[in-house]
């Protein structure tokens, strides 16, 4: 499944509110009212999404950001991107 997503533009789902408070990113799915917190990463991915980036070109700014392995990050994102899209929280 994280594979399909390579070059597939992420969005969240309109359905959940997004907002970013300092270092996390709050969301929540309006329809269920569930609540979910992104650490700092998390929340630079969300904030990279709505920049209009794919998989691919997320995991390269934040290894170019974070001075980071290339395999770690694409692992993090991967297992990042599958929670959200467990949870609803993604539209793709």
């Amino acid at each position: 499944m994280a594979e399909a997503s390579r070059s597939t533009t992420l969005k969240a789902n309109p359905g959940v509110i997004a907002k970013r408070l300092d270092d996390v990113a709050v969301l929540v799915d309006v329809s269920t009212n569930q609540i979910f917190e992104l650490n700092h990463t998390g929340a630079r991915v969300l904030e990279l999404m709505g920049e209009g980036f794919d998989k691919e070109q997320i995991v390269h700014h934040l290894v170019h950001e974070f001075d980071a392995d290339l395999p770690i990050v694409a692992k993090e994102v991967d297992s990042l991107l599958d929670g959200l899209r467990m949870e609803g929280l993604l539209a793709c």
